[in-house]
């Protein structure tokens, strides 16, 4: 794969795994008139470059108001100056706000690209099914419905393997191929938190929340195992359940090994 055109003669290469709170931005990618995470790295990176413009290369999107522990994202250094990966890490998150951070720094081939070198993604979503906070409302949803996990547990069984998910997917118009592969989902209780991870190959424009509006409402009882599967088999946006908030949503790990993904799992929630 040929590296991107930029305005400097490339050097190196450089990934790196950020954390942000979702909350005040509109997502990943910069968008007109808009606040985006990646506008808040490339302005600093582009700074400690001597004004040289560095572009960053993510993994994927994330929706306004979705969170993320290690969204992957990559640019191309200039030969000068260089910058080690230590104090890159050190500078950015000193100047970075206090809802976006560097985690991890590290150089990787000049070849490598952050979105078709993935092997695949890992997703929690958090239900609170206890009393509202104002500490956990901003990174969790709190269903009107009284909560059975192990409903909820049992529909995302369904949801597993390789399906055309057009039935949990915002815009299908714009999406030329609607299959995908969940490897798993496992559901499990940190207190009065539902955490529920999805690992998969890929996922679609808001395709989790979608899924977490049918897993809420078989949670609560409105639908079975057998009518989540029909839903998923109808191909059809129009008779699924609503799409769930963003708050709750938290992008925790991309892979590019599959080490990496066959050994990810939530420890605690997300924001913890």
């Amino acid at each position: 794969m040929s590296i991107e055109e930029t305005p400097y003669e490339p050097y190196k290469r450089y990934l790196l795994e950020i954390a942000y709170d979702g909350t005040n931005y509109s997502g990943w990618q910069i968008q007109p008139h808009r606040v985006a995470v990646q506008q808040r790295v490339q302005e600093i990176l582009t700074k400690m470059y001597n004004g040289q413009p560095i572009h960053l290369i993510g993994s994927s999107r994330t929706d306004a108001g979705v969170h993320a522990q290690r969204f992957a994202a990559s640019y191309l250094t200039p030969v000068r100056p260089d910058i080690p990966t230590d104090k890159i890490l050190r500078a950015v998150n000193r100047q970075l706000p206090g809802d976006i951070k560097l985690r991890t720094v590290r150089e990787v081939p000049l070849e490598f690209h952050a979105r078709y070198d993935a092997l695949g993604k890992a997703y929690t979503y958090v239900l609170n099914l206890g009393d509202p906070s104002p500490f956990t409302d901003r990174y969790t949803w709190r269903p009107i419905h009284r909560m059975d996990v192990e409903k909820i547990r049992a529909a995302s069984q369904v949801l597993t393997g390789t399906h055309d998910y057009s039935s949990f997917v915002v815009e299908r118009s714009l999406i030329d191929e609607a299959v995908r592969t969940i490897y798993r989902i496992d559901v499990q209780e940190f207190g009065q938190f539902c955490c529920v991870t999805f690992v998969g190959n890929g996922f679609l424009y808001k395709m989790i929340r979608c899924l977490m509006g049918a897993l809420e409402a078989a949670g609560a009882g409105k639908l079975s195992p057998e009518a989540v599967r029909r839903i998923l088999e109808a191909c059809d946006r129009t008779v699924a359940p609503e799409t769930a908030p963003p708050n709750g949503l938290f992008l925790m790990k991309v892979f590019y090994t599959p080490e990496e993904r066959a050994g990810f799992k939530l420890e605690n929630v997300p924001f913890y």
